[in-house]
Parts: structure tokens; sequence; C-alpha cells
């Protein structure tokens, strides 16, 4: 949104201070945050044209984006122009909208993966009016056998493993590669499934792979379209060996005849404040810490440099978001936080 200056001496022309939200490669561009309701304005007659704004998911799953344009009990607004979602390379993830007089809320739909940023796009080409945005993320249920490890025989079917069974009893028994359809041993899928599809042997039909071209961190792997962490190989006694009196347990080293002692409480974890969101008198802090590193919800903290303590209100996985009675004025650049567990 373009912000407009006016000129101290009387006859000259208002300045424009240029927009921060036109750019999607700013540093500084504004966020549009989960469960958080943004507020903005297009006007093409003030070359406020387009707006972007910065999504970050902090689970997978169904992303949603609602647009209010104008007041939806005032009557039609004066806005033309449309409305995208776009990954950070430039590539379209939504349904596109256009604004249009006489429509007030637009719904934009795209799948969103956790930690990842999307940029939202509006644009204008006729007319001036203000606009809310809100975005949230259904997540889908577990699947149950997103965990579950089976051997060659068998298949994960509502979480347990299950022996597949031919149809039809063969004689002699069919091999691995094929299965027994009318008393005949024949190829699993009829021979093999397109690229993007895998055989499921209990069905033996091929079905949509959601792990077709997924790209996975390191000592990560795909399941069920999911990257998940691979679990570490077990640790092998004790490195570097005991010494003399001492007597490996599991991987520790304690003292011959005694036990491993109990591990400390949990203390406070150090952190950051990844993002602000102010709300008048309060300010929403989104911090980088979740429950991967012990944050729990009504958890308090600490602002280095800042007086009173913030509130835990919101846990993700690597991410958690918390209030504090103070505007953003009174927090300022600090940015160091402590989180109490």
């Amino acid at each position: 949104m373009a912000v407009f200056a006016t000129a101290g001496m009387l006859g000259c022309p208002p300045s424009i201070i240029p927009d921060t939200d036109d750019n999607p490669a700013s540093a500084d561009l504004p966020r549009l945050p989960p469960d958080i309701e943004v507020q903005d304005a297009l006007d093409v007659s003030k070359g406020d044209k387009v707006d972007f704004k910065q999504v970050t998911a902090f689970d997978s799953g169904k992303g949603k984006i609602t647009v209010i344009v104008g007041n939806p009990f005032g009557g039609p607004h004066a806005l033309v122009g449309e409305a995208g979602v776009y990954t950070t390379s430039a590539e379209l993830i939504s349904n596109k909208v256009a604004f249009t007089p006489d429509e007030h809320t637009y719904e934009l739909a795209f799948e969103v993966s956790a930690n990842e940023n999307y940029l939202l796009k509006l644009t204008a080409t006729k007319g001036k009016a203000d606009y809310k945005l809100s975005f949230g993320v259904t997540v889908p249920p577990k699947d149950p056998c997103e965990d579950v490890e089976c051997d060659e025989n068998a298949e994960c079917i509502e979480g347990k493993c299950v022996e597949v069974k031919e149809s039809d009893e063969c004689k002699p028994k069919c091999p691995r590669s094929k299965t027994c359809v009318a008393g005949t041993c024949e190829p699993w899928c009829g021979g093999g499934c397109s690229a993007g599809e895998y055989c499921s042997h209990s069905k033996n039909k091929c079905f949509k792979d959601p792990c077709y071209k997924k790209v996975c961190g390191s000592n990560q792997k795909c399941r069920y379209g999911k990257c998940v962490d691979t679990k570490p190989a077990p640790s092998k006694g004790c490195d570097p060996p005991c010494a003399s009196g001492e007597t490996c347990q599991g991987t520790s080293c304690v003292k011959t005849g005694g036990t491993t002692p109990p591990p400390a409480d949990d203390g406070p974890v150090a952190g950051k404040i990844i993002q602000l969101i102010p709300q008048g008198a309060k300010t929403f802090i989104v911090l980088d810490k979740g429950s991967k590193q012990g944050v729990k919800v009504g958890a308090t903290g600490s602002i280095a440099g800042v007086a009173g303590q913030f509130k835990v209100t919101e846990v993700y996985t690597f991410r958690s978001k918390a209030v504090i009675a103070l505007d953003d004025k009174a927090i300022g650049g600090n940015r160091n936080v402590t989180i109490n567990r």
C-alpha cells in the first residue's frame, strides 16, 4: 500500500513514499500469519496497484486464504483486479480470483507444506478499496500407516501389516513377482504401473504415488506423501570405552554397582522472535521454538531488554505463537527471548 506525505510548502505537490509490499523480494514484505486478520488497501489513482503478502504455514495440509474486499454490508465496492497464491519462484499454486464490484468475498485454496513460504499477490487494474485477509490450514488426520514398516509379503492397512493373499489358488504357488488371477500366475498390476503410480498388492491395482518427485531433506524419506525423519542407527556400547571401575549401561558409563543418574529437569530455552504482529496495545509474536523444543501452550517467557512477560497461546512442531501486553514500539528491535518450560 503506497503512503503519501504532504509537502511542507504551499503549492508543492504531494510526494509518494514507495510501497514496501509491492516487491516480493523485499526483506520487509508484510506477513499473513495463520488465524490473524490483516487489513490493507489498493488504490489505482495513487499508484498502489500491487500488494504482496508472505504466507508461512506451520503445518502441512490444505491452505485457504479468504479475501474480503470493501464492506459486505455497504453495497458494491469500486475495485477491479485479481488475486492468486504463488511459490517464491513465481509458480501459481492456487485458483485465481477476479475482483468485481458486486462480489465481496473470495477464497484461494492451495496445498501447503510445513515451514514453507508462499506469496499472495493482489493486483488492481481499476478503482480502490480496503480489504481484509485471513489464512488458515486444515491439517489432515495422521495416516495410521505412516510409521508402520511391513515386509514384502504384507501391506499396511489401517495401521496393521496384513499378509497379501492371492484371490485364487495357483499350483504351483506363484513367485513373488506375480500374483494368482483365475488360476494363472500373472505380473502384479498387469505388468507394471505408469510413472507417478505404485502397485498395491492388496488390490492388484495402480494408484497415484503421493511421493512421486517429492524431494526430502537429508536423514529423511517420503512416506505416504510426507517427509519423515529416518530413525538413526542404534548406538552400540559406550564411546569412548569406560574407564576402570565403570560399567557401560546403554550408552553411558557409570560406576560399577551404581545406576545412571536421572536426566535433569528441562529448564528455560533460548529462542528468537521471527515475526511481530501488532494488535493495538498488545502484540502477537511468532517464535522459532515449538513442541520439538518442549514449548507448551500457557508457558511464559521474556524478551531480552523488554519489561513484562509474554504467554504462549499456540504451539506447532518448530514454531509457537505468544502474546505480550505491549505495543510493537515497546519491543523495538529486540528479538532474543527466553521461554520457561
